[in-house]
């Protein structure tokens, strides 16, 4: 049985000061296409190399005129003649070369098959309805500055500078290690024997995974989150509880990684062996957190490099990922660190369960009241309420949601909980966290 009683518990906000506290990035550049930059960090300022427009140009669709011809008044445009006195000119072209002014075709008639013109307004200047050129912009004005994030518009801002490519920020290398002994691949092809081992030499179930064993699947949900948050996944598969294995995968991740996330072995169990590890191979800031589904995360450094545990199945494991690497990613990418919070009105009452005071006998199944403050991690649903006020809806699905329904949370609220603290009510006002999906 493992001894926590030297571990170091914090709580979420010091928990992310303390990871932050061991990011010491220095990312590499890379030069891409602009295609392939959409969703990267620009690493350097992205100028303009040549001037736009180029030359006089149309802001309208509209027919290009003299304005010699207006100085005076309205002209007589019985006589004119298309090419010589007028000609048309569309929007974002350039105006046909001599004329210096437009007029916009809703101000214009035509006659005899476009060939005659008139109009019942005068252009104001000359030069009216036209962008001059290098309005737009001119040669070595800055488009785009380092370390904005890349959106589909800016790239086409970007481009319209004549730049093809652009200088971004590496993908920090992230790498997820999952542990277990109880944990086998999706594929189902699990040795014969070992399946017959497992079952007591009895052939199993017509289960396509050994008895007892369950499937790795976080490693599909936290490489994708990495993914989605602009980093480079690796995964060297299960390893297995036994120190020796979960030593060399370690010291291979942090030769290689910017980041390392380490998934279960840090809780009471037997085989709980990673932190031990963890302590042997470098420096743990803390083993724990003052929150529950999470509470057994940890932080750590090995090498330079940050190590993140974090603890649970998917469930729980998805939003302390969303809590803990996503901060360590986006001080790597130069981005905002922190999840947005907001505050909102209850739009129902929060869940909570009652608590026996600490000194009150607790059935042997259950885990004991934890000392101290101690929070309780709800997903809520934001709305507008009919009045037009944003308003938390809290997810009513038992003690934790399944992960359909916790897709359906767009932010998270961590609530006090523990003997004499009553749950926030339907109408009250409470400060949330976006889900970084839901961020603005």
């Amino acid at each position: 049985m493992r001894d926590h009683s030297n571990h170091i518990e914090v709580s979420r906000e010091k928990a992310i000061e303390l990871l932050l506290s061991i990011c010491r990035f220095k990312p590499e550049t890379e030069t891409v296409a602009l295609d392939d930059a959409i969703g990267r960090v620009l690493a350097e300022d992205a100028t303009a190399l040549l001037d736009m427009p180029n030359c006089l140009t149309c802001r309208m669709d509209s027919v290009a005129v003299h304005w010699d011809d207006f100085e005076n008044g309205m002209p007589d445009t019985s006589g004119w003649i298309r090419g010589r006195d007028w000609e048309f000119a569309n929007t974002g072209v350039g105006m046909p070369e001599g004329f210096d002014t437009a007029i916009t075709v809703e101000h214009v008639a035509f006659s005899d098959h476009d060939t005659k013109v008139s109009f019942d307004a005068m252009p104001s200047a000359r030069y009216a309805g036209t962008s001059e050129a290098g309005s737009k912009m001119r040669k070595g004005d800055l488009l785009v500055s380092a370390g904005t994030l890349i959106t589909p518009l800016l790239a086409a801002h970007i481009l319209s500078g004549n730049n093809t490519q652009v200088s971004v920020v590496k993908k920090p290398v992230v790498t997820f290690i999952p542990t277990g002994n109880e944990l086998v691949n999706a594929t189902g092809e699990a040795a014969v024997s070992d399946r017959l081992a497992v079952s007591g030499g009895k052939a199993p179930s017509d289960s396509p995974i050994p008895r007892g064993k369950n499937i790795e699947s976080n490693s599909v949900m936290i490489c994708g989150k990495i993914r989605q948050w602009g980093g480079d996944p690796r995964c060297p598969g299960v390893i297995k509880d036994d120190p020796e294995a979960i030593e060399q995968a370690l010291k291979e991740a942090v030769s290689s990684s910017d980041i390392v996330v380490l998934n279960a072995g840090t809780s009471k169990g037997s085989d709980d062996y990673s932190i031990e590890v963890v302590e042997k191979m470098g420096r743990v800031l803390y083993h724990q957190t003052t929150h529950g589904p999470g509470h057994h995360s940890w932080c750590a450094e090995i090498d330079g490099v940050p190590v993140i545990g974090i603890s649970g199945p998917p469930g729980g494991a998805s939003f302390t990922t969303d809590f803990y690497l996503y901060p360590a990613m986006m001080k790597y990418l130069g981005q905002c660190e922190h999840l947005p919070k907001i505050r909102v009105r209850l739009g129902a009452d929060l869940p909570s369960r009652k608590f026996k005071p600490s000194n009150a006998p607790v059935p042997a199944e259950t885990t004991p009241p934890k000392p101290g403050p101690f929070f309780s991690v709800r997903n809520l649903q934001l709305q507008l309420a009919d009045d037009g006020v944003l308003e938390a809806v809290p997810l009513h699905c038992g003690r934790w949601p399944s992960p359909p329904e916790a897709e359906t949370c767009s932010a998270y609220y961590l609530m006090e909980t523990g003997y004499g603290i009553e749950a926030p009510k339907k109408g009250e006002w409470i400060e949330i966290e976006l889900r970084p999906e839901y961020l603005p």
